[in-house]
């Protein structure tokens, strides 16, 4: 396609500028099922989205196919839509700025379908030796991706990006007695030939066993751990905190305490969308805005909101870098590599300090168990029962409840064992004081 074409008839039409986005993907998957290739998918996905800015506001539509031929057709239908977009959602484009760039310092070797194949059938057979009390290997799966994506608009910006990731995924079953239980794990993949299969195999089984013969515990008000896993998921579901679409709109549990303490000064909070200890980095946002570090909770206090363009003409502020789409879609505020600074306490320590009490490992339901406005949260969990300092018994079918911003001022120690595997939002173990723990024994 002519983009310049593209952007000067936005002009002739009367348009204020115009945006074009291309992004190209490529994916792979390949499934296993006892002792055979289940699936294998191959996909390639090309799209254009075009951004027009229209009296102020930015409407938007993305396309698979672009035809030059149809040029003033697509343009016209795109401008002639500005008049159903609200006057309040004005916006703008990011001009050109001077910034350094980054480049990740990971290197994916993508493997040939025959490599995966006999490297997914070794797998197998591995996990069915390795304790017999593996019943079944449910799911085996690889998947790659590679995206490539260049973004031009008519304020002279032209800016690529692109992020590259492969995993594999094992799910099985474990029974003991007349206890069965599942659990899988998904590990990224750099280099086949020098994956650790031992130890992936190792930690799955590890993890299953844990929960054999698991069972509830009596309702409780205790120390509690939320290992890092658990405590990434429950970050995850309040990180729309830090938002300045959702603060602008009052909906934020801190919209109205920017540069207040809003949690104990054990707990740091970055967004970085540059980390190059992440799997995904980005230099730019999806508006073309470069991407930096920001502190948004530095020792309990509340520092940094996040904006895209829109959110930001709304809080006369700036963007933050952090316009980001979900797909094909609009361009929202979203955090990128956020994480919770991690401490210096390994998870024996926090063990120690907590005494008695209990560790969650894993939550469920957080759609119909999460109150974003309030902070509120009552989650199905598992775990374990904690006696000085020793694990006692796994636990299931207990929930944990409490208030997000209650818990995080409640901090007893931080964990040193922050790690990225394949999250965009991640946190250490934390030890809080307490919550509230409920059960059915």
């Amino acid at each position: 396609m002519n983009k310049q074409k593209w952007m000067q008839v936005a002009l002739d039409l009367g348009m204020e500028g115009l945006e074009i986005t291309t992004a190209r993907t490529v994916s792979r998957e390949l499934t296993w099922f006892e002792g055979k290739m289940d699936t294998f998918v191959n996909s390639k996905i090309l799209y254009t989205s075009f951004r027009a800015l229209v009296e102020g506001k930015i409407v938007s539509v993305s396309l698979e196919k672009v035809d030059d031929d149809k040029m003033i057709e697509t343009l016209t239908q795109l401008r002639d839509t500005a008049q159903y977009v609200s006057d309040s959602e004005k916006d703008i484009f990011v001009g050109v700025m001077e910034t350094t760039e980054e480049h990740s310092n990971k290197v994916w070797i993508e493997p040939e379908a025959s490599a995966i194949q006999a490297f997914l059938a070794d797998l197998e057979q591995r996990l069915l030796a390795a304790d017999p009390r593996v019943k079944m290997v449910n799911q085996l799966g690889f998947e790659s991706v590679r995206n490539e994506s260049e973004l031009t608009n008519s304020l002279g910006v032209q800016v690529q990006d692109g992020y590259q990731m492969q995993a594999v995924v094992a799910d099985i079953t474990m029974v003991e007695g007349e206890d069965l239980r599942d659990g899988y794990l998904v590990r990224p993949v750099y280099d086949l030939a020098s994956f650790d299969v031992e130890g992936f195999v190792q930690q799955l089984i590890d993890k299953v066993a844990s929960t054999l013969n698991a069972k509830s515990c009596t309702a409780r008000t205790c120390p509690v751990i939320f290992e890092k896993e658990a405590m990434s998921t429950l970050l995850s579901c309040f990180a729309g905190m830090f938002s300045g679409d959702l603060i602008f709109k009052g909906i934020s549990p801190i919209a109205t305490r920017l540069n207040e303490k809003v949690f104990s000064d054990k707990i740091t909070m970055i967004d970085d969308p540059r980390n190059l200890d992440a799997i995904h980095m980005q230099n730019y946002d999806d508006e073309g805005h470069p991407t930096y570090k920001k502190t948004l909770i530095d020792q309990g206090v509340f520092k940094t909101i996040l904006h895209n363009t829109r959110s930001a003409i709304k809080m006369n502020a700036e963007s933050t870098g952090n316009g980001f789409k979900s797909g094909a879609g609009a361009t929202g505020v979203s955090p990128m590599n956020l994480y919770i600074q991690q401490g210096e306490a390994s998870f024996d320590d926090l063990l120690k300090k907590m005494d008695n009490g209990v560790v969650i490992t894993d939550l469920q339901g957080m759609h119909a168990g999460v109150d974003f406005v309030s902070g509120n949260f009552s989650l199905q969990a598992k775990g374990y029962l904690v006696q000085e300092g020793k694990k006692v018994r796994p636990l299931t079918l207990i929930t944990v409840a409490g208030n997000f911003l209650e818990l995080l001022n409640d901090v007893q120690a931080v964990g040193d064992d922050l790690e990225w595997q394949l999250r965009s939002i991640t946190s250490p173990s934390i030890l809080f004081n307490k919550a509230a723990i409920g059960g059915n024994e």
